[in-house]
């Protein structure tokens, strides 16, 4: 028997997954947020139409014809993120003051090469480019914490939730590294699979369990990585009017995050907890706190291609359009959970991990289409619009096998994505002025909207891919969030009478709120005397916003 006494009360747990295989993951992984250039970033990415600069290929491959000479450009950034978190301890949306986390990364946005060649005799080609880049296309930096204080519900009640009902050999990593860090316990007989927190109190009786006192809470929600694109590209100038080119992109990716649940007594009398001690006596302690940890890496590689053209309708009006194709990765997942907890006699505190659990799997992301049209105004100016549509109903799960006959275990997720993900739309604008012909202002700014869409029940409900109760379930068509990314930027560049050019950048990006449930089990919980206390899993409000600065420096020959 576990090593402390503690009872269950009545529960309603919720299925936890190991991984992070849903509609928002592949969402999230699948998304861009352009980097690229300095100038690029000024311009607030609406660089489809135009070219001539190594950040447009990402949007264009016919970009890197535009121009007649060879170039190197290298980006380094800063980016900074800013997260304001408020907490709900009751899930109701009666959020308290929130908590602000800022955090800094530097990055490499761009680097790359682009060369120029020329026909050795008559060809209908003007010229043609090769060039090799990397842009990164999305950049993962989210800290936030959350704090507040909690007297209806526990974390390690939650989990005792989710073991109900399992023996020790049933667990997951989260429930077997919980239980050996003396965080949960059975009660009742020998062979009992009924489990309650460290946290929580007994009734006398042995009726029901309950949280005796306040806990202060502390919810930690860190991600950091970055989607970069490294690009082939080849393109062709056609008489000086007409460009097209191709793309072939492989997408390398890294994803880490961590959450960190950290829960503490503010009067540890009020939460006993009786240990057996090591010769079967049993022991009065106090809980204190506890600290519970999960940590996810994805590492991947994907491929797509990308085929585009520029075309000259007058001196000064400019038309750009390009497509990718579904990009199809290969992805490695990891993950590990930690658990501590203290108690006012520290010989029963206790630490575990869980052993790091794998998983590989593919995923197809969204084709993309891209439209643009800008009017130039050489050595005055320009500007520039763009429109970008993203298709996120084709990502699609598969497991890593050949074989064809055997069974889809997707097939569920993949009705979901298909269900309740649709297309994004997106509107970039940036405006150039030349005050001398040395100087470059500009400034820009961009919308992306949501992609995610929920749908109706019978009786009139929202439905969402979190809460979609099956096959069986009725639904009719609902609509999109509307939940919508903002940027706006400015920069200033330099290019000299030589082969040296300089471009500076920034960006405020302002993302759209998001609510976070940091329990990995739901249950309900109840008071001293047995009643629902009404009250459902604490909930977060991020408000999260990423500050970029960036510098290129780049050399023409």
């Amino acid at each position: 028997m576990k090593r402390f006494i503690i009872i269950l009360g009545t529960i309603v747990a919720a299925t936890v997954t190991a991984g992070a295989q849903d509609s928002y993951y592949a969402e999230m992984i699948s998304r861009n947020n352009y980097y690229g250039t300095a100038r690029s970033v000024a311009l607030g990415g609406a660089m489809t139409a135009l070219g001539g600069d190594l950040g447009s290929i990402t949007f264009n491959p016919a970009g890197s014809a535009v121009n007649d000479y060879c170039q190197f450009t290298i980006t380094p950034g800063l980016v900074f993120s800013g997260t304001r978190a408020s907490y709900d301890p009751t899930g109701k949306e009666a959020f308290g003051d929130p908590t602000s986390t800022t955090h800094t990364k530097f990055r490499i946005p761009n680097i790359g090469l682009n060369l120029v060649f020329y026909p050795s005799e008559s060809s209908w080609i003007t010229s043609s480019s090769f060039g090799v880049i990397a842009n990164t296309t999305n950049i993962f930096l989210n800290y936030s914490t959350a704090r507040g204080s909690n007297p209806y519900s526990s974390f390690l009640g939650g989990l005792a939730a989710g073991a109900n009902g399992m023996s020790y050999d049933d667990f997951g990593r989260d429930l077997t590294t919980a239980y050996d860090a003396n965080q949960i316990g059975e009660y009742g007989p020998e062979g009992s699979t009924s489990y309650v927190g460290a946290s929580e109190r007994l009734r006398s009786d042995e009726a029901w369990h309950y949280v005796p006192g306040t806990l202060n809470q502390t919810s930690m929600y860190n991600t950091y990585g970055a989607k970069t694109d490294v690009i082939f590209n080849l393109g062709y100038n056609v008489g000086d009017r007409f460009y097209f080119g191709f793309n072939l992109g492989i997408p390398m990716l890294n994803y880490r995050r961590e959450e960190v649940f950290y829960e503490q007594a503010q009067d540890p009398s009020a939460h006993p907890v009786i240990f057996y001690d090591k010769d079967d006596n049993l022991v009065a302690t106090n809980f204190v706190s506890s600290t519970n940890s999960y940590k996810l890496n994805t590492d991947g590689v994907g491929i797509n291609a990308r085929f585009g053209f520029i075309a000259l309708l007058t001196e000064s009006l400019r038309l750009g359009a390009a497509i990718q194709t579904p990009t199809s990765y290969n992805l490695t997942e990891t993950w590990e959970y930690r658990a501590s907890s203290s108690y006012e006699d520290s010989s029963f505190d206790s630490s575990a991990k869980s052993s790091i659990g794998e998983y590989k799997y593919s995923l197809r992301s969204p084709y993309v289409v891209d439209a643009g049209l800008a009017y130039t105004i050489p050595g005055v100016g320009l500007l520039s619009v763009d429109y970008e549509l993203t298709d996120y109903s084709v990502c699609k799960y598969s497991d890593r096998s050949n074989n064809y006959f055997a069974e889809d275990n997707w097939a569920d997720q993949n009705y979901i994505n298909r269900t309740f993900l649709g297309v994004s739309h997106s509107v970039r604008a940036g405006v150039e002025f030349k005050p001398v012909d040395f100087l470059s202002l500009r400034a820009g700014y961009s919308f992306v909207s949501d992609p995610e869409k929920y749908k109706l029940d019978a009786a009139g409900n929202r439905v969402t891919a979190e809460n979609w109760g099956g096959y069986a379930q009725v639904l009719s068509d609902g609509g999109y969030f509307d939940s919508v990314t903002h940027a706006v930027s400015a920069g200033i560049g330099y290019s000299s009478a030589g082969s040296f050019f300089a471009d500076f950048a920034l960006r405020m990006t302002s993302h759209p709120r998001r609510y976070y449930s940091p329990y990995y089990y739901n249950y309900a919980p109840v008071d001293k005397d047995g009643n629902a206390l009404g009250v459902n899993s604490p909930m977060e409000l991020l408000n999260h916003s990423v500050f970029d600065a960036m510098l290129t420096v780049g050399w023409r020959f």
